[in-house]
């Protein structure tokens, strides 16, 4: 019952990140960044996030992780961050190992540029190993 209560938690702390995106991702006036955050991954020990950033014809792709155990003990986590542009070269993921706190993390940096109009796609996994896989993905258009 209260790793149920936890999981809410954290799902509700990355809904709150997504509306905040959300609110970011309409600007009025001068268009700037535009930040997209898919659905969150298959719960688990932590919730994923997979994030896209663009700007421009610039793009960040990276991920958001929420612990979901209230007694969360800080600890080194790896991942997986990952981006393609549709139709583009191979972009190289990063395999970071992340000082995770309690709460939600943002997680990586993959950057590269697109051109206007082109689809964009990103993942974001745990791959720590022993853990249970939970893959986050996102897609977004750049606008320019």
């Amino acid at each position: 019952m209260k790793s149920l209560a936890t999981i809410a938690i954290a799902a509700a702390t990355l809904a709150t990140l997504a509306t905040a995106q959300e609110a970011v991702a309409a600007p009025t006036g001068p268009v700037g960044a535009v930040t997209t955050c898919g659905t969150p991954g298959a719960p688990g020990i932590l919730l994923t996030r997979a994030c896209v950033e663009v700007n421009g014809n610039q793009v960040r792709f990276y991920g958001v992780a929420a612990t979901t155990n209230s007694g969360w003990q800080p600890q080194q986590v790896g991942f997986t961050v990952a981006g393609t542009v549709v139709g583009g070269a191979p972009i190289a993921p990063i395999n970071p190992t992340v000082l995770i706190q309690p709460g939600a993390t943002s997680v990586g940096s993959v950057v590269t540029t697109a051109p206007c109009g082109s689809t964009v796609n990103g993942s974001f996994s745990v791959n720590q190993w022993g853990w249970p896989p939970s893959t986050a993905t996102v897609s977004a258009v750049v606008s320019c």
